[in-house]
């Protein structure tokens, strides 16, 4: 390490560096002590397209897929609610029932249409006998099938106004329709439920799958495509990353403020992604053509240009570059060829030298 900083010193009072940067002469390598020339690290330039990161601002919602939403289909006094928010609940789990009029009017419009279908069907039977003893018409006959349907039809309708409110006698019944837990809750105790409240009163989300739901700044949208992988961290452990694709683009701007929703569907199977948990995506890009890339610390920023020093066979030679961009450890510039080999460690020294020559 001595030999190295003594020998780096010697190449650095070769001259003080000029402010315009003409052509440097090539320095012969050879007048490099080979413990200088040992300790450089020489990197090839190898073409390949830009690897960009774009990072966007997100939220973790439920997969509408796998979500229920539950709204009151009759008016009433609510009694006991059994779940909470949060809870986990079955297909079939009674979440609440509530006390209601229309209901209860429902009930006993099906014991008058039970008890109307009875009595025309007895009249019908009644009409069939006198009709085979030839004391009724045909019309008669007619006319007792024709009430007979009715009644029959008027029983099944309550039947179904019953089945769809899902009540009995003057109970209405809250359900789990699926499997999940209850991510919306928007009924008390003791409170009124209307039936031409807009607001759903429970939802229930499966979330062994859930949406990442981001947004794409106007600037980006050209870079963000279908199917572009992303990783995905959340606030509450955002060491831990998840790795999933873009599978819907919403192709829609917010006149607010300007930006594009995209959706990336993410598989949940221990629950750690929860509705409302803001979440950082980075979209990986990729250029459509390739370009020259070196390792961004052998860029040399003088006189307001960028430079790198290439080795050409014994000789060490500054050139010109145009950095594209900078991606991390990495830089695309211009003014290079693949193969071309560049110094990355102690090239300032080497620069310094070059053109004080």
């Amino acid at each position: 390490m001595k030999s190295l900083f003594f020998s780096l010193a010697l190449i650095s009072i070769f001259g003080v560096a000029c402010n315009h940067q003409e052509a440097a002469a090539p320095l012969d390598a050879g007048v490099i002590p080979d413990s200088v020339l040992k300790n450089l690290s020489i990197v090839p330039v190898t073409s390949e397209a830009i690897t960009d990161v774009i990072r966007l601002n997100g939220k973790v919602q439920a997969n509408e897929s796998k979500q229920a939403k539950i709204y009151a289909l009759a008016s009433g006094r609510v009694g006991e609610v059994k779940v909470e928010l949060g809870d986990y609940v079955k297909q079939g789990t009674l979440l609440a029932e509530i006390r209601s009029a229309e209901v209860a009017g429902i009930t006993g419009d099906l014991s008058a249409a039970e008890a109307n279908l009875n009595l025309a069907k007895k009249s019908l039977e009644t009409t069939q006998d006198l009709y085979a003893s030839k004391l009724a018409t045909e019309r008669d006959l007619a006319g007792a099938q024709a009430d007979y349907n009715k009644a029959k039809a008027d029983l099944n309708k309550q039947q179904q106004l019953l089945q769809i409110s899902g009540g009995n006698n003057s109970n209405y019944y809250f359900r789990a329709p699926i499997s999940g837990y209850v991510i919306t809750k928007n009924i008390f105790s003791h409170s009124e439920v209307r039936q031409d409240n807009n607001n759903e009163i429970f939802t229930i989300a499966d979330l062994s799958s859930v949406w990442i739901m981001a947004n794409v700044y106007e600037a980006d949208i050209n870079h963000v495509h279908l199917g572009d992988t992303v990783t995905v961290a959340t606030l509450t452990d955002p060491q831990k990353t998840y790795v999933g694709r873009i599978d819907k683009i919403y192709n829609v701007l917010d006149p607010v403020n300007r930006t594009m929703q995209v959706r990336i569907s993410m598989n949940n199977p221990n629950n750690e992604l929860k509705p409302e948990m803001f979440a950082t995506v980075e979209v990986k890009t990729r250029s459509a053509r390739p370009v020259e890339s070196i390792p961004a610390q052998a860029i040399i920023f003088d006189n307001s240009k960028n430079y790198v020093v290439v080795k050409k066979g014994k000789d060490l030679v500054i050139k010109p570059v145009e950095v594209i961009k900078r991606v991390d450890t990495k830089a695309y510039v211009s003014g290079l060829n693949e193969g071309d080999e560049v110094v990355a460690s102690s090239q300032v020294f080497i620069y310094q030298a070059l053109i004080a020559r």
